[in-house]
């Protein structure tokens, strides 16, 4: 008699969510998934491919190493031997994937380790300990008792993941990781910079940490930390990879090409890269984050030598770009499928639910190729759920795409008289120095507030260095159509940017249950609208716009209609400089 054997690996969110820089979150993304490819490698070796339900690849070399294929954190199978044997097999797939990772990671710095200080041994065991793997199988009978043996099989594995194995890497009293705060460092102290020492010495190690470990000056690493900054993911993958201040300087690269010609921001980078290899300083990044001055600090202690290379390459910048400057944000997308618990419950057979299960993996694969169309970088993609980065002018369409995409796929497994399932998007538009686990945080909080405005629907939240955040939510077929038009409003001069503002004040003072009447508070909309000037032109409120504003207020409140046109306008900046446009307002800067 079979068994249906489920298996579950983390922790998930935690592990990701422990990132300084986005090449943590992307390498510690695609490391949980390279352990769930594992777990299903092994399953499909020994009972088959067709007894594998969830994933479900097209042939047993997808779940090879270093294969695009992404799966997500629960595998499940239909295997023939009892649980207590299968479990143990799985467990020890995923160690020995986790034992190959890891000594890929460090062989390049094994020499350094071996003369000592590294605590190569504390490191070891925090990464032997890092994976959290629970597994169940119940007993059934073939196909009719499969939707019941599924059921029960999830509840006890959630039931077993209530009963944590809790275990702990001792260390020896030493600094905590700068990035989850919980394990101990392995990097010796010897090697930070130390009062005392003059800027050569200081100098020196800040750029033997960054060389060695990945750290910069002050970033204490524990075992699982230097894992994601020195892990390869194989030589195709990592050229794929960019940084969170890329995003952000990709309008000003579109500014580059448009108004110089083709090539010309490659040429741009190739120059700053040739000063900064002149003045002996190690080049921090292979990508456009090289346009920032401030990203100098990881690799530059002298601050005198830091403002002179500031000024130099200022003057590089405006050789190729004018007055023009790189924007300081990008966007961070989370999106997760909606109703997709009750897509799951109804297909009742092995076959359907391995149907379900290679439509997801399809998707899955779509939305990197849609992602990377829109010049971001998918940190993972498995199942229902996507992360990625992306720059401020695509983010809105590649949201829109991915949507559109995951609704086609999903579209034939809608349960009888049930929601057809949908993507909920969650973006946060964030500065590219902050703290990614902060963006992350808030692109989740995003992706909530979508789902909890009904799903099928978009959430952006505006996260800028100074004010409070702005939070804008609705339904794709109504809020993104309305947000487009906003930003080509806003564009054109129909719309002054800062006429958000005034009607948050308007709303203020005579919006709410006890203020003016809808058609009056609409009309004094109006007259706003036509007083407020384009900033630095002429050009009135037009009638479209006009007209599209009373539209608008009867679907939305006053105070959401105006967060929204606040948004709307950060768009605009970015949009401007991606078309070779710069205007005396830069909203994003």
């Amino acid at each position: 008699m079979p068994y249906l054997f489920v298996c579950a690996l983390g922790p998930v969110q935690d592990f990701i969510a422990t990132a300084r820089r986005s090449r943590d979150l992307w390498y510690g993304s695609w490391m949980l998934s390279e352990l769930s490819k594992a777990a299903a490698r092994c399953l499909a070796a020994d009972y088959g491919k067709d007894n594998l339900v969830f994933p479900a690849p097209d042939g047993l070399g997808e779940l090879e190493p270093d294969t695009p294929l992404n799966v997500a954190n629960r595998v499940v199978a239909v295997v023939t031997d009892p649980p207590e044997v299968v479990g143990p097999k799985v467990e020890g797939a995923v160690h020995e994937r986790l034992t190959t990772l890891r000594e890929d990671a460090f062989r390049a710095v094994r020499a350094a380790f071996e003369k000592g200080g590294f605590d190569w041994v504390l490191a070891e065991r925090q990464i032997a300990g890092l994976p959290e793997i629970y597994w169940v199988g119940i007993e059934y009978v073939a196909d009719n008792g499969y939707a019941q043996a599924r059921w029960l099989a999830e509840h006890l594995l959630a039931a077993r993941k209530t009963t944590r194995d809790f275990g702990q890497a001792v260390g020896h009293g030493v600094p905590k990781s700068s990035l989850d705060g919980a394990r101990e460092s392995v990097i010796p102290e010897a090697g930070y910079p130390r009062r005392g020492e003059n800027e050569d010495q200081r100098a020196l190690k800040i750029a033997r940490l960054y060389e060695q470990y990945g750290a910069r000056g002050g970033e204490r690493l524990s075992g699982v930390d230097v894992l994601k900054r020195l892990g390869k993911r194989g030589a195709v993958q990592e050229r794929k990879f960019k940084s969170t201040s890329h995003m952000a300087a990709a309008p000003f690269r579109a500014f580059v090409h448009r108004t110089k010609g083709p090539g010309t921001a490659d040429n741009l980078i190739d120059e700053i890269k040739t000063l900064l290899r002149d003045e002996k300083i190690p080049v921090s990044g292979e990508d456009d984050s090289l346009l920032y001055e401030s990203r100098l600090r990881d690799v530059v202690g002298d601050d005198a030598k830091l403002t002179s290379l500031r000024g130099k390459l200022a003057d590089i910048r405006k050789k190729y770009a004018g007055q023009a400057q790189p924007g300081s944000y990008y966007v961070l997308l989370a999106a997760d499928g909606d109703h997709m618990g009750a897509a799951i419950d109804a297909q009742t057979k092995v076959a359907d639910h391995r149907s379900l299960s290679h439509a997801l993996s399809r998707f899955a694969a779509d939305a990197e190729t849609i992602v990377a169309k829109h010049q971001g970088v998918p940190v993972y993609s498995g199942g229902d759920d996507v992360l990625a980065y992306l720059p401020v002018h695509t983010a809105l369409d590649c949201a829109h795409e991915l949507a559109k995409a995951f609704k086609g796929d999903m579209m034939r497994f809608s349960p009888p008289g049930g929601a057809a399932p949908t993507l909920s998007v969650g973006l946060v538009v964030a500065h590219h120095l902050e703290p990614l686990a902060d963006a992350l945080e808030l692109a989740r909080d995003a992706e909530r507030t979508a789902k909890n405005a009904g799903r099928d629907a978009l959430a952006v939240i505006l996260s800028k260095r100074s004010g409070a955040d702005r939070e804008v939510v609705g339904q794709w077929e109504l809020f993104l159509p309305r947000l487009e038009k906003m930003i080509e409003f806003m564009r054109n001069g129909a719309i002054s940017k800062g006429a958000a503002y005034e009607l948050l004040e308007l709303d203020r003072v005579l919006g709410g249950p006890k203020g003016l009447p809808p058609e009056a508070l609409a009309g004094e909309t109006q007259r706003i609208l036509e007083r407020k000037r384009e900033s630095g032109g002429a050009r009135q409120a037009d009638r479209e716009a006009v007209r599209c504003i009373r539209d608008w207020l009867q679907q939305v409140r006053l105070d959401e209609l105006a967060r929204e046109l606040i948004v709307a306008a950060f768009f605009v900046g970015s949009v401007d400089l991606a078309l070779g446009e710069i205007r005396k307002e830069t909203v994003n800067a």
